[in-house]
């Protein structure tokens, strides 16, 4: 059911002639009781996208408590003082849904594909489980068994998380962004029946979530249907932990040789401030990390995997999270055997040569390669509704996502050679490898 939402960079544009489009048709509203709705409309096909995101994740559980949000995912399909256990998903199936969800850190959302006339349908149960989940002990009882089965089959039995989870509590430290998502199997099972129902109970509320609805409706005909399952539910006074952040300059590595690996991964983030506290031009390290490596068009990319082949795949990325730190993060996968040393003093060489010779011509390049991956997200209902929901669960405002294009924009070779400073001069920086034990003990 579960798996993350990562958007950490979606896309942007090039041409003038659309520097002050909206990204999206979308209008929002606020209900009396503080839920935030977006309509997008999307009139291409008769579908919809529901999505109800919630500003609540793995970084609001409690310090040993980890994995209490992805359990109570697990629980909102449990049944409701009105629909029976089992039955959500029964229901979803008959009108043609598909039905999932998801915990991040920072968000947990629920959402509904399906054709627009069962639009009905989808708001009546998904506003039932904001505000009647029941479930009994037996029923707890056997999803936390689930939970647990999942956490063996997809992390457990992956050969790389421990590397993985190894290296975020690197990056974090003692934060929660440095807990597993899932939680140990430990945290698991010490949650109790009442940890989840108080959860619950102080997250779950309509001032806490944003409800976004995408496809083949307008706001007129879609907002009575809003008010008549959702208006009704009252508010609560949500407190929620400030997020902690990682404030020094440091520099750490971590080296693992596990069993069961065929390759070499290598990974490398740089600790930045939160999006909007970031210095210089926020949009330009989004700008930066499509450059060094957005794909094989990329100069990391042409340089360390076509020409060197010292790699056969390298990708950066950049997460504007608004809560905690965002990161800049380039990783890369080698055959094993191969010269991790080797390939290091090369990508560091690789670096400095790409903002080097970065110009404008090499920019508009850039963003014109990002306007034709947008096209995808404004075809599709389904897309525009994850990315909304994701970035205005994060903290964004529909405003500054509808500036997307014109922000990017704006962005010129001295703003992207200026984040490239920060990141690669004054960032914290952790470095991973992961080895085939066979390589090295």
């Amino acid at each position: 059911m579960k798996k993350l939402l990562f958007l950490s960079a979606f896309v942007c544009s090039f041409y003038s002639s659309v520097l002050r489009a909206e990204l999206f048709k979308a209008e929002e509203f606020f209900l009396s009781n503080g839920l935030h709705v977006v309509i997008v409309e999307n009139h291409k096909a008769p579908l919809v996208k529901q999505m109800l995101v919630y500003k609540v994740g793995a970084v609001d559980n409690l310090s040993g408590k980890a994995g209490g949000a992805h359990l109570l995912e697990h629980l909102m399909f449990r049944g409701t003082s009105k629909v029976k256990d089992g039955e959500f998903n029964r229901i979803m199936k008959d009108n043609g849904a598909v039905s999932n969800a998801f915990t991040s850190y920072d968000i947990t959302a629920y959402h509904q594909f399906a054709d627009v006339s069962r639009l009905e349908v989808l708001m009546a149960m998904e506003a039932d489980r904001m505000q009647n989940l029941n479930f009994d002990e037996k029923a707890y009882e056997a999803e936390q068994k689930i939970v647990l089965q999942e956490r063996k089959q997809v992390v457990e039995n992956n050969p790389a998380s421990a590397y993985s989870e190894r290296l975020r509590r690197v990056m974090y430290n003692d934060s929660p962004y440095g807990w597993p998502i899932t939680g140990t199997e430990d945290e698991i099972r010490d949650l109790s029946f009442a940890d989840a129902m108080e959860f619950y109970g102080n997250f779950y509320a309509p001032n806490n979530a944003i409800l976004v609805l995408s496809g083949d409706i307008t706001r007129a005909e879609t907002q009575d249907l809003v008010e008549k399952y959702y208006g009704e539910i009252p508010a609560k006074k949500i407190i929620r932990k400030p997020a902690k952040t990682v404030d020094e300059i440091f520099s750490a590595k971590l080296k693992m040789a596990l069993p069961n690996i065929s390759s070499i991964t290598f990974n490398r983030g740089y600790m930045l401030p939160n999006f909007h506290n970031v210095k210089g031009n926020g949009y330009a390290y989004i700008v930066l990390s499509e450059y060094l490596g957005g794909g094989k068009t990329s100069e990391l990319y042409k340089e360390l995997v076509r020409d060197k082949k010292l790699a056969v795949s390298i990708s950066a990325g950049y997460s504007r999270l608004l809560r905690s730190n965002s990161v800049f993060s380039v990783s890369a996968s080698m055959p094993q055997g191969a010269d991790t040393e080797l390939f290091i003093q090369n990508l560091d060489e690789a670096l400095q040569q790409a903002i080097k010779s970065f110009d404008n011509k090499m920019l508009e390049k850039v963003k014109k390669k990002m306007l034709a991956d947008l096209v995808y997200a404004k075809d599709n209902p389904a897309d525009a509704a994850d990315l909304l929901g994701y970035l205005l669960g994060v903290g964004f405002d529909l405003s500054e996502v509808q500036s997307y294009e014109e922000k990017i924009m704006q962005v010129t070779v001295d703003d992207v050679k200026a984040a490239y400073n920060e990141v690669f001069k004054n960032a914290a920086v952790v470095e991973g490898i992961l080895l085939p034990e066979e390589t090295e003990k």
